[in-house]
């Protein structure tokens, strides 16, 4: 199975747990593999990340769930002037009321 590293994010959490000293064990000999395949290490934390990522990615259930409750996303204001319904509207400055000539 080919081994996806994740995308790089903009906002990581820190997380701490413990494993069973088993999956210790095989998570290292699976990085021990990694790096005689490529020839380049695998720090455990991307690793692990990358495994959950990957399982979470291909879980079905979960995607649909996630696309349905995920709020959307604000979309952002073309550039340009200023077109609602179809009519171009451009600010005008008013003229100061105060009494005066123009």
């Amino acid at each position: 199975m080919p081994l996806r590293l994740p995308h790089v994010a903009v906002t990581t959490v820190a997380v701490t747990c413990k494993f069973d000293a088993d999956l210790h064990a095989d998570l290292e000999a699976y990085a021990a593999m990694f790096e005689a395949e490529r020839g380049k290490p695998i720090p455990l934390p991307t690793l692990i990340a990358t495994i959950v990522q990957d399982y979470l990615q291909h879980d079905p259930d979960f995607m649909r769930e996630r696309r349905q409750t995920a709020a959307p996303r604000a979309r952002p204001k073309p550039a340009g002037p200023d077109r609602r319904n179809g009519v171009l509207h451009i600010a005008v400055p008013h003229a100061q009321e105060d009494g005066g000539a123009p």
